[in-house]
Formats: C-alpha cells, structure tokens, sequence
C-alpha cells in the first residue's frame, strides 16, 4: 500500500486546528479521530507528529474548557522529545512554547507558565494568523487573571478582544474573552462592568444556542454576584446553570453545587447549605476533586462547628492544601471568608490570623514572575 504524503495530513491536522480554534468540539473530535486513522499510513514525518502531539493537547484542554471533560493526568512530552522540538520550525518552536504554557497554567504552575508565556511572545511576530495571536493574547490574560495581577491581564485581553470582534466565525472565543475581561474587573471591584460583559456573554451564547455553553457564563455571572454581595442574583444565576443536564454532567457541576453551598452559608440559610454541602460530596464521589473537596470541607466546618476551636484547624489545613496545589485565588477567597466569619463571632485572633494569610496570599499571586 502506497504512503500518504505527510503534506495531505499535516493539511487535515490545519482543520483539526481550526476546529479547535473555533472551539468546535464535535468537528475536532471527528478531525482527532480522523488523524489518528492517518497516520498508520503515512510517510514518516516527525515534524507532522509532534504537531498533532500538540495540537493533541490543546485538544484535550478545550474539551475541557467546552465540555467539562477530564484534563490528562500527566504532561505528555519526554526529554527526548523536547529537545527533538526544539529544533524543528519557528511555527512548530512557538507552538510547543504555547501550548505548554497552557498545560503549566491549568496546573496552575504559574511562574513556568510566565516562562514559557514569554519566550512564546518572543516568537509571536512569526505568527501570520492574527486569529492565532488573538488566541495567545486572552491565554496569557486568563492566565494573569487567575493570579489577580488584573493591569497586566487587562491589557493583553483587551487585544484579544479587538481582533475576536473583527471575525464573526470566532464568536466562542470573543465569549471567553469577555469573561476573562468580567473577571478582571470583579477583582477590582467594578462590579457593574463586570456585569454588563456577561449579560454580553450571555447574548451570544444564546444566539449560538449553546445551552451547556449558555449555563456555562451563568456560573460566570453568579461569581460576580458573589462578590459584589448580591446573594439572591447568584442564587439565580447558579440555579440557571444546573438547570441544564449537560452541566450537570460535566467536571463544572461541583463548582456550581460548591458556590450554592457558600452563599447559603453567606446569607444564614444554613439548613439549605448543609444540603448542598453534602450534596457535594456525594457528587465528589463519582467525580474526584480533591481541590472542592477541600474548599467545600472549609466552608462546612466553618460554619457548622459550634465554636472555633471546633473549625480553625480544619481551615488551616485545607487552606493550606489549597496553597500546596497552587490554587492561590481559591486560598485567598476563602482566607477572607474565614476571617470575615471570625470576626462576626468576635473571635478576633484567629480572625485577625486569616485577614494576615489572605494578603500574604494577594502580595504572593501580584509578585509571581517566570523562573
């Protein structure tokens, strides 16, 4: 049987890439499983291998990001083949940098993730697809938005944004990108703002007709309203989102279960908090989650125990997890509720004890810089 050319397959790998890019995720799983028939008959090409091994990848974290399925449990490149893709083309070179900086970002190893970030940017004005740019603009700005380093995010999503807004086909992207750009505000306390880009977000998840996608920015818009203290606007927002079976189902169900939990806890309905919490663990148990585990288990003991000795050392351990596992916004959140919850019980030490954690936690998320 004669060999493919590996020029037909790198060209099927371009539409896997651009179904990736428009974050079509039934088109990129039947290109995924098409190019994986390809390559049995293929002319050997490593340069088209290790581009499918990234794209691959990226592959999995927009399933993620779409979908809600499991991200891999390792990272996928050996020394060998790393140091093979480091010599191959400038796009290829810029690609591997790119991509794993995402992979370190999810893994929420932020100053490898700056690292890579900024040896990618070195490479970007090889890039002729200012789709492709607009990509590592919000990557990068979603990136510095989980470590609330908000004027640094703003700026690169900003950019992002301006180009999404220039190509109907990459409404999906312009979506996330507003997100991202929400987000940054919440963190600076322009709620409002915030606000109107997710009803912006909404929109056009609607005219997609996305439900899952839809719901998707609900959860979105019910931590906004967490934060700007508007309970009962998040209440609704979140039971928006689980109303839909596809969320429900997916990896993002906790999140939703974990934030109804804490914001009945918030507003005193402890009754219903309670079962949400338990509900929680129930649904962690068929879907683990060791970072929710802990953050629903901080909330629980903190306003279940009777007295504080009955909860502090429960929250100091699982703070302290969620440092571990480099979740910093999620450790810094919940030191604050922790202290806020102290000091309504006028145990003023250990409330004072966690208003001094969380802005250890801020100071170290806005000083992080690639190694």
């Amino acid at each position: 049987m004669n060999k493919v050319a590996s020029e037909v397959i790198a060209n099927l790998l371009n539409e896997f890439h651009i179904a990736i890019k428009k974050n079509d995720a039934d088109l990129a799983t039947e290109l995924f499983e098409r190019c994986k028939l390809s390559f049995d008959n293929m002319e050997e090409d490593q340069n088209v291998l290790v581009y499918f091994s990234l794209l691959e990848e990226r592959y999995r974290m927009m399933m993620y990001d779409t979908k809600g399925e499991e991200l891999p449990k390792n990272k996928k490149y050996k020394k060998e083949q790393m140091d093979h893709i480091r010599k191959t083309n400038d796009m290829i070179d810029y690609y591997f940098h790119f991509y794993e900086a995402m992979y370190e970002s999810y893994k929420k190893n932020y100053e490898r993730a700056i690292s890579l970030f900024k040896i990618a940017e070195k490479q970007l004005s090889k890039i002729p697809d200012e789709i492709e740019v607009a990509e590592f603009y919000s990557k990068v700005a979603s990136m510095y938005m989980s470590i609330h380093q908000s004027v640094v995010s703003l700026g690169y999503i900003n950019e992002a944004i301006g180009i999404y807004k220039r190509h109907d086909d990459y409404k999906r992207r312009l979506v996330s990108s507003l997100v991202v750009l929400a987000t940054n505000y919440m963190h600076i306390g322009r709620f409002d703002d915030a606000e109107r880009q997710l009803f912006k977000a909404i929109d056009i998840a609607r005219e997609l007709n996305d439900e899952f996608f839809e719901a998707m920015q609900f959860h979105n818009m019910s931590i906004v309203y967490s934060a700007a203290n508007r309970s009962q606007d998040c209440l609704n927002a979140l039971k928006r989102a689980i109303r839909e079976e596809s969320w429900r189902k997916s990896e993002y169900h906790i999140r939703s279960i974990y934030m109804l939990a804490k914001e009945y806890f918030k507003i005193g309905q402890k009754d219903t908090a309670i079962y949400y919490s338990k509900k929680g663990m129930e649904v962690l148990k068929e879907k683990e989650n060791k970072i929710y585990e802990a953050k629903i288990n901080i909330i629980y003991n903190l306003y279940t125990a009777r007295d504080t000795s009955k909860s502090i050392d429960k929250c100091r351990n699982n703070i302290r997890y969620l440092e571990n596992r480099n979740d910093l916004d999620g450790a810094y959140e919940l030191s604050l509720i922790i202290s806020r919850y102290y000091e309504k019980e006028r145990d003023y030490k250990e409330a004072l004890e966690f208003a001094h954690k969380a802005i250890d936690i801020e100071h170290r998320m806005k000083n992080l810089e690639g190694s």
